[in-house]
């Protein structure tokens, strides 16, 4: 198996152990040492505890991956000053990691805010 399929793989049980986790913040260090995404899950846990992901696409080249997936949530907790309404979102989303010897070291992030706004709110 090539470098590519191994990453994607790698990307693949992550995702499936976050969806299955009790405790996603719990199991993270497994997985990643970039912060930013420890950070950003945190902050998704909080506001739509025991979110789901989706995932529609995966692709890889050497040490990145890109999945093309859902977010879906019940807005349960406070986001970014705003209550929670127990609104139910469903938000497609692309995101990129890159891999460094079985790690996440890196990723970005391209979400729909509009629908994600309009999906909590209205």
């Amino acid at each position: 198996m090539d470098r590519a399929e191994t990453n994607k793989r790698f990307i693949l049980k992550y995702i499936r152990a976050l969806n299955e986790a009790e405790d996603k913040l719990n199991i993270l260090s497994q997985y990643t040492s970039d912060s930013k995404l420890i950070e950003r899950i945190a902050f998704l846990e909080k506001a739509f505890p025991r979110h789901q992901v989706m995932v529609d696409e995966v692709t890889a080249e050497a040490s990145r991956v890109i999945v093309r997936a859902r977010f879906i949530g019940k807005n349960l907790g406070p986001a970014n000053g705003m209550r929670p309404t127990g609104k139910k979102v469903e938000v497609p989303f692309a995101m990129g990691y890159e891999i460094q010897q079985g790690r996440i070291i890196s990723h970005w992030l391209i979400t729909d805010q509009l629908a994600l706004l309009v999906q909590s709110v209205v």
